[in-house]
């Protein structure tokens, strides 16, 4: 199985909403969260959450959280500019 994994180009394509709902089916499953950093890490490798994100993620959804998108963040949009 590891051999698919790392030979699979699909690692690096799992969006945030992907990724915490990945969180929240391994908390149902009963993992905690150095289990599901470690899964995270072994398939996504750099693009992985860090650990206190898991960390996050799974409280929130221990805590009953369902909704899997990110809250709004407060404060100017982060934009990039190409124009001098």
């Amino acid at each position: 199985m590891a051999g698919i994994i790392e030979s699979s180009p699909a690692h690096q394509s799992f969006s945030r909403y992907d990724i915490h709902v990945i969180i929240k089916f391994s908390v149902i499953l009963g993992k905690d969260a150095s289990c599901i950093h470690k899964d995270l890490v072994t398939v996504l490798r750099e693009n992985a959450p860090s650990i206190q994100t898991v960390r996050k993620w799974v409280k929130a959804v221990s805590e009953g959280r369902d909704d899997m998108e990110d809250e709004p963040r407060p404060g100017r949009p982060v934009t990039a500019c190409k124009h001098f």
